[in-house]
């Protein structure tokens, strides 16, 4: 029952269905009479192959109005997703029929057949109190299902302007997005987001496609090209999808071993488009439809491999791909089960899915491409960090090369010095030499010994910087030639030392109250002499010094294959702190004269010409020095000097 004051009256619960067998339209209203047809409509589709037309009919009767006389007017609409055909009959009483509306996709495109994307027909028009049948042929593609409307006319433009909003909306919006995400993915210089962008792209293409926009629009009187169309994008969707995967996962992914066979299939898929004009689109579109599901299959993977993203952002786009390519599968499912999902608009659940999809693909890679690059130069910070630093570190190495080199030069500046004073005093020391031996020319041979012993030491020991001048100005060969002579350094008696040591300071002994005793000895070595006789001059000389009373003793202690030079004193002494101190330049005692050297000469020395230099002290019982000295040959067995 028709009411004229309803705007909107769903008449696919009312209807009656039956496989078309080619039967009149009488016939098939005097079936419905019967009650023949079947309001099963899923019945009455399984009972049908794909492509194979279903009848469905209602009867209807237009409400008796007091006082209203005037015919009313309802237009049939059809929200039925991929029909191929539909006709709509209207049979009046006395077997009078209208047709109403006779689409059909085969045929080119008549845009009066449309409000948009929804099917319409001609106005069916009842005056009050008047019954007739309508009556349905329908041949549906993708999606079976029935759905059909009678709309008031004025509810019908209302409607239809809202679809126009709600499409141009979606389409102006997604659009803008996806020019946006071309234009940042090629900003950011990023093939894969530029892959994906096309690959959303094609996927909006295709959903311009279900609305039957390239038909309306580019070839709109080649209804032969329609399907075919539709296939190839389809095809090339698929294509992209599986290329696209293969450069995410060399882009995202450590693990590179599938990439070979994402690009194998996306050339397969591509070269199946021929078979678009080869098979019956009965066998394409199915095989497409699986091909689809393993192209979202192969993205869940690929986004699952992905460890470029870590954290949140690896968690937000693996659910955003799960959840809309769960979507788009279901999708799939009905498409390939030819069903459809009840009240919901399979059009805007295509469209939900997408937009779903293409805003979690946007935005989860626009903002991990955005978190890369800043990890990249966070990288690239650090980087230039470390490198400034090293620089830093280069230029106080410099410096101190600098520093080394100014040092360097300073030491031998003072080097020449001290070798020109050596040079400058050489003659004067000459002519005071030979004054003296005139002077003593008269005096016993022992004084005149002693004298000559004296010159030579302090000859030698002045004049040693001007050889070692020459020696670093002959360089590292002319050293290892001097460090040879050394080592080759004749073999002597160490009694030669200790007794110029004894006649040298003897005197300075007893004037201060003290009792010097050197005990001789017959062992060989081949120590350098001036360096022997500084160690050994300088130990008794600081023996003499700090010691106030009692003696100072001098001599050898055998010790197996080397001997052991001596040096005794009965002076203060001094804590293990204090020896310790004194063997460093410059260091010396309060009270002391001295410069604080002598210690520090000895340690040098010593271990310059592979001497062992010990020391034994307590303060308040005196001092013991031991320097260490290897034999250079069997002597024979000393009587004195042992203690």
């Amino acid at each position: 029952m028709l009411d004229p004051s309803a705007k909107v009256i769903d008449v696919a619960g009312a209807m009656r269905f039956a496989p078309d067998t080619r039967e009149t339209l009488q016939d098939l209203q005097h079936r419905h009479r019967r009650g023949d047809l079947t309001p099963d409509f899923q019945a009455a589709g399984a009972a049908v192959v794909p492509y194979q037309a279903i009848w469905g009919l209602v009867d209807i009767e237009a409400r008796e109005t007091v006082g209203e006389e005037s015919e009313h007017s309802w237009i049939l609409t059809s929200g039925i997703h991929g029909l191929i055909a539909l006709e709509v009959y209207l049979l009046r009483a006395g077997g009078k029929s209208e047709q109403l509306l006779a689409h059909d996709i085969r045929l080119p495109f008549s845009a009066r057949d449309y409000s948009l994307t929804r099917l319409r027909s001609a106005p069916v028009t009842l005056v009050p109190g008047e019954r007739a049948t309508l009556a349905v042929r329908m041949v549906h593609g993708a999606i079976e299902e029935a759905n059909f409307a009678l709309e008031e006319p004025s509810e019908h433009l209302a409607a239809a302007f809202a679809d126009v909003l709600k499409l141009a909306g979606f389409y102006a919006f997604l659009g803008a997005c996806l020019l946006f995400f071309f234009v940042f993915s090629l900003a950011m210089r990023s093939l894969v987001e530029f892959a994906y962008a096309l690959l959303l792209l094609l996927g909006l293409g295709f959903v311009a496609y279900l609305d039957n926009f390239p038909f309306r629009w580019l070839y709109p009187d080649h209804p032969d090209w329609h399907l075919p169309v539709g296939l190839v994008l389809f095809l090339i969707l698929i294509a992209e999808g599986f290329f696209t995967a293969g450069l995410s996962i060399r882009r995202y992914s450590s693990e590179q071993k599938h990439v070979r066979l994402f690009y194998a299939l996306s050339a397969a898929v591509l070269a199946s488009i021929a078979l678009v004009f080869v098979l019956p689109a009965e066998i394409v579109a199915p095989l497409s439809y699986l091909l689809m599901a393993a192209m979202f299959a192969t993205q869940v993977y690929c986004v699952f491999q992905w460890d470029a993203f870590d954290g949140a952002r690896r968690r937000v786009v693996r659910w955003v791909t799960l959840v809309t390519v769960l979507g788009f599968s279901a999708v799939v499912v009905l498409a390939i089960a030819r069903t459809g999902v009840g009240d919901i608009s399979i059009p805007w659940f295509i469209k939900g899915v997408y937009a779903t999809l293409a805003f979690g693909v946007m935005a989860g890679l626009s903002t991990g491409l955005i978190e890369l690059r800043r990890e990249h130069a966070d990288a690239l910070a650090r980087e230039i960090e470390a490198v400034r630093k090293e620089a830093a570190v280069t230029q106080e190495l410099l410096k101190a090369e600098q520093n080394y080199s100014r040092v360097r030069d300073l030491a031998d500046k003072r080097q020449l010095q001290l070798a020109s004073m050596s040079h400058d005093i050489k003659q004067p020391l000459s002519a005071l030499r030979m004054s003296v031996e005139a002077m003593t020319r008269d005096d016993p041979g022992a004084t005149r010994a002693r004298l000559q012993e004296a010159f030579d030491y302090i000859q030698d020991l002045a004049l040693s910087h001007l050889d070692e001048a020459q020696i670093e100005a002959a360089g590292e060969s002319a050293k290892d030639n001097r460090d040879t002579v050394q080592s080759e350094a004749e073999p002597y008696s160490v009694s030669l030392i200790l007794d110029t040591v004894g006649q040298m300071f003897g005197d300075e002994a007893r004037i201060k109250g003290l009792s010097l005793k050197v005990v001789n000895s017959s062992a060989l070595v081949s120590v350098q002499p001036l360096a022997l006789m500084r160690i050994v001059s300088n130990l008794v000389s600081n023996a003499i010094k700090y010691t106030d009373k009692g003696k100072v003793l001098a001599g050898v202690r055998r010790r197996g294959g080397r001997i052991e030079i001596q040096v005794l004193d009965t002076g203060p002494g001094m804590s293990a702190e204090d020896l310790n101190r004194y063997r460093q330049a410059w260091q010396s005692g309060e009270g002391s004269e001295g410069h604080g050297l002598g210690l520090a000469i000895c340690a040098e020395l010593a271990a310059g010409h592979g001497l062992s230099l010990d020391a034994a002290s307590l303060p308040g019982s005196g001092t013991r020095f031991s320097l260490g000295i290897p034999l250079v040959a069997a002597t024979p067995p000393e009587g004195a000097g042992q203690d």
